[in-house]
């Protein structure tokens, strides 16, 4: 049972959702569908916090603020959530991120004339910037505090100093903090997607003038961190992979399940080789992302495929042969884990597989060979890397996620 005090927070919540959808019809879609859930009891809700999703709040941290403030923070939440930086952020350190976005988020309010709580982040010098771009112009420290301007210092400060709320309302969909507070109803990362893909259109369309133009690009920045280089690879390797398909021979894919579906009719390139940076510069996250790929690139290009692991030596090699049914499995022990060097892997093609084409996923800091051994290379670059003007030689796609 409520008590009185939970009941009217609740209403004052609702009261500020309806003058914001009805102020604002920019995030008024927005507004209405997406969850907002108590989380006092948890020391990780302090203010309001967002996992991408739901939207969390601090009772009496809500009661604090006046109709105005609440119409602001909420709208700020939603904007995180539209913005889809809780996935945006990759391998970035996440306090600086969040300072960050908050800095684009809190400018673009401030132009459409909200309230904001005090303290908020809005630094006139980042206007019209992008959270990516603010990223890189902030100090990277988990300690900041603000200027009399609002600018950010940071190292060094006592307890007095420093602002504890900041850098706290961003949380990833898949932090154990936040697990249990999912539902049935909670959508997987694709449903997100689609549904942030849906709510940036609409807010789009009903947004003018600097605002209209601020949200483009914050929108620009997301689908820049979204190519599909697999697309990029099928484009590059076009007359190297045909696609004309024949009842004979069948496909040995699927002769296993029972069916007989066609195989590429025309030989397809006789040896691919993955080569995985496993460097400690290389994140976690970056090589599940990496063998992910692969299982999805065994099933488009029918080759013969070589994975091979390496960081300043080979540590591992698994063959697969060409469409033969082995599917490329999705735990995967990562060996490795020390410096880099790229020349073990030249040398090996030279050795053992002459005319392979090589595909080697990294950030692209290491020890070059003086020449390229492999009848092809592409370079898949994760970020942050290096300039790739400093690769010798090769193709190269910037691979975000």
């Amino acid at each position: 049972m409520q008590t009185l005090s939970q009941a009217n927070i609740e209403h004052k919540i609702l009261k500020a959702r309806i003058a914001l959808s009805l102020r604002q019809p920019f995030l008024a879609s927005a507004i209405m569908r997406l969850p907002i859930k108590d989380a006092t009891v948890y020391s990780w809700c302090q203010t309001m916090a967002t996992d991408g999703y739901h939207i969390f709040f601090n009772s009496n941290w809500v009661d604090s603020l006046t109709q105005a403030e609440i119409r602001g923070v909420l709208a700020h939440e939603v904007l995180h959530i539209i913005f889809q930086h809780s996935t945006r952020r990759s391998n970035r350190d996440p306090v600086t991120w969040n300072i960050a976005a908050d800095h684009a988020i809190n400018l673009l309010l401030l132009e459409l004339g909200f309230m904001l709580p005090k303290d908020g982040f809005a630094d006139i010098i980042f206007k019209g910037k992008s959270t990516e771009e603010i990223y890189a112009l902030l100090p990277k420290s988990s300690i900041f505090k603000k200027s009399k301007k609002g600018s950010l210092l940071a190292g060094g400060l006592s307890d007095a100093e420093t602002i504890p709320l900041i850098g706290q309302d961003i949380l990833d969909g898949d932090d154990s903090r936040v697990k249990g507070l999912h539902d049935v109803d909670t959508p997987d990362k694709s449903q997100l997607n689609d549904l942030c893909t849906e709510l940036r259109s609409d807010a789009l369309s009903k947004l003018q003038g600097n605002a209209a133009e601020f949200f483009s690009s914050e929108c620009n920045s997301i689908n820049e961190g979204k190519i599909d280089w697999r697309t990029l690879l099928m484009e590059w390797l076009q007359d190297r992979i045909k696609n004309d398909w024949s009842l004979w021979p069948y496909s040995k894919k699927h002769i296993h399940r029972g069916f007989m579906l066609p195989s590429v009719g025309i030989e397809a390139p006789g040896h691919i080789i993955f080569t995985i940076d496993t460097s400690g510069s290389m994140s976690d996250e970056q090589l599940g992302e990496i063998f992910s790929e692969i299982r999805l690139y065994r099933e488009t290009f029918p080759c013969k495929l070589t994975v091979i692991q390496a960081d300043s030596v080979i540590q591992s090699i698994v063959h697969y042969e060409q469409m033969d049914g082995e599917e490329i499995p999705i735990m995967n022990k990562v060996s490795g884990r020390g410096g880099t060097d790229f020349r073990p892997v030249f040398s090996w093609i030279s050795d053992n597989a002459p005319g392979a084409f090589l595909l080697y996923a990294t950030d692209g800091f290491g020890s070059y060979p003086t020449e390229n051994t492999a009848a092809g290379v592409i370079w898949l670059l994760f970020k942050p890397h290096i300039n790739e003007e400093q690769i010798p030689f090769g193709a190269v796609v910037i691979v975000n996620y």
